[in-house]
């Protein structure tokens, strides 16, 4: 997957609101813009059904959550039976947290841009 494909699914997931804000902190070219604008068309609608769909978001959504666990946005807990689990491991607490740091989302994505 490239990194324009990654940001048009991460982009679509966070909506439009979140998105300006991390798409004025890049501060992209006009091409570069073309480029996520043809990738989020590309998506089409999303389809749980739809495999590829589920892998392709639960990859992006992956990397953002192994950021998000290096910027302290998820924790690991040790839950009664021993194991570990993911507190606030979701999207909606990603959805909170983006707007609070947009500049380490933007750096995210520029890194994929980069790629």
């Amino acid at each position: 997957m490239t990194g324009y494909e990654k940001i048009a699914i991460l982009l679509t997931e966070l909506g439009s609101e979140t998105s300006e804000k991390i798409l004025a902190i890049l501060n992209l070219s006009p091409a570069e813009m073309n480029k996520i604008s043809k990738n989020i068309l590309a998506l089409g609608g999303y389809n749980p059904r739809n495999m590829l769909h589920v892998q392709r978001e639960t990859a992006v959504l992956e990397e953002v959550k192994n950021f998000g666990e290096l910027r302290g946005i998820y924790k690991e807990v040790a839950p009664g039976n021993g194991g570990f689990i993911m507190v606030d491991d979701n999207l909606e607490s990603l959805k909170r947290e983006v707007p609070k740091n947009p500049e380490d989302v933007a750096n995210v994505l520029r890194g994929w841009l980069d790629s």
